[in-house]
């Protein structure tokens, strides 16, 4: 299925990823989509999720100013550590460095290992796969939860997975993980090959060897890092 977007946003993600190329700024293309381009599922977006590592951060505001595109400012509390929107005829470009929960910064990784592709006939390059389900896979909050799009990726790449390099990148908090391939073998059980055993095996050895500990923090705010900031409802 190809997607189909409105002109207006056509033409401004077409605009600012022709500045990026311009400008020579290393970047990967993310969200919706990176998905589409690896799963083949859409989901409708009027915003562009560019990946690049924070020295970049001011050549690529430099380059999609001169194209036409000013800044929106923050949209929640603290946006300024770690993304910078850039707007144009209601078309968003969002420059990502890091994500909201800060965990782990963007690094020549998630171009450097990316994927050569066209994006509405602009040359791009989408991050890995890897970082996709990394960067998503701690979306869950009141508002939003991005699972369902990793569903989709795991469903896709299969064996293309490089299962082992994700759960480094999980670091401790590997049991997300855990949790994502339980509910993946819940709803997908005809497809829970998309998983190797040795995953789930090595992540199941895990829980078992490290029980929670009442003595650990709590860690809603790496899930919803704006919980404390929102109005109390």
């Amino acid at each position: 299925m190809r997607f189909a977007i409105p002109e207006a946003n056509a033409k401004a993600f077409r605009q600012a990823l022709r500045a990026l190329n311009n400008s020579g700024v290393p970047y990967a293309v993310g969200g919706a989509f990176a998905m589409y381009h690896y799963s083949g599922v859409w989901r409708n977006t009027n915003d562009l999720d560019i990946y690049l590592e924070r020295r970049c951060v001011p050549s690529a505001v430099h380059a999609l100013t001169r194209a036409g595109f000013r800044d929106h400012g923050e949209m929640a509390a603290d946006d300024r550590e770690w993304i910078y929107h850039a707007v144009k005829n209601e078309t968003f470009i969002d420059l990502i460095w890091q994500p909201p929960n800060r965990l782990r910064p963007v690094d020549s990784s998630f171009y450097a290992e990316g994927e050569d592709g066209t994006l509405l006939e602009v040359p791009v390059r989408f991050m890995p796969t890897e970082e996709l389900v990394w960067a998503k896979i701690f979306t869950m909050n009141r508002h939003r939860c991005d699972w369902p799009d990793i569903f989709h990726i795991v469903r896709a790449m299969r064996d293309r997975l490089d299962w082992q390099h994700l759960i480094d990148n999980m670091d401790e908090h590997w049991p997300v993980l855990l949790s994502f391939v339980v509910l993946f073998d819940w709803v997908y059980p005809g497809e829970s090959d998309a998983i190797p055993d040795t995953v789930r095996n090595q992540l199941i050895e895990r829980k078992q060897a490290h029980p929670p500990s009442p003595q650990e923090p709590t860690r809603e705010a790496i899930l919803d890092p704006w919980i404390h900031t929102r109005p109390v409802q």
